[in-house]
């Protein structure tokens, strides 16, 4: 009798707590799982640094970024780019020096970097950039030269 008493307990004790789990599963909410676009883009902090400055200078820069070594990254869930901040500086300076206004000079950065045509093109930084840059290269000195003639 005392093990049919005791079976009974058991067997309401595992009934309680498996109504409960029941009740418990029925309040859950949803969950949607998806994937949110993370990106991480170095670029556009440098970009905005150079734009913001007054007097930006090249020679000062490449010098403190070969002292640093520091790499400029962008991070998304297609792809991840990494260089340098020397190459990414004397890229925009070739560029800017090689480029006769900014919709050129947008167009052959993004022909350099393809993996970042969209942003470039996309980005209005990157036309800033380039009137900030142009003064500071050869070509850019030269036009800011008066004509003689």
């Amino acid at each position: 009798m005392k093990t049919f008493i005791n079976i009974t307990t058991a067997l309401v004790f595992l009934l309680s707590i498996h109504s409960n789990a029941q009740v418990f599963q029925d309040q859950l909410d949803e969950i949607y799982l998806g994937s949110a676009k993370v990106e991480l883009n170095d670029f556009i902090l440098l970009n905005s640094e150079i734009s913001n400055s007054d007097r930006f200078k090249f020679r000062k820069a490449l010098r403190t970024a070969r002292n640093g070594q520091d790499s400029l990254v962008f991070t998304s869930d297609e792809y991840r780019l990494a260089l340098t901040e020397v190459e990414y500086l004397k890229l925009i300076r070739r560029t800017a020096n090689q480029s006769s206004d900014s919709t050129e000079f947008v167009t052959k950065l993004s022909a350099q970097m393809p993996s970042l045509k969209d942003i470039i093109e996309s980005d209005v930084s990157y036309t800033n950039l380039y009137e900030a840059v142009r003064p500071t290269t050869f070509y850019g000195r030269i036009e800011a030269l008066p004509d003689v003639l």
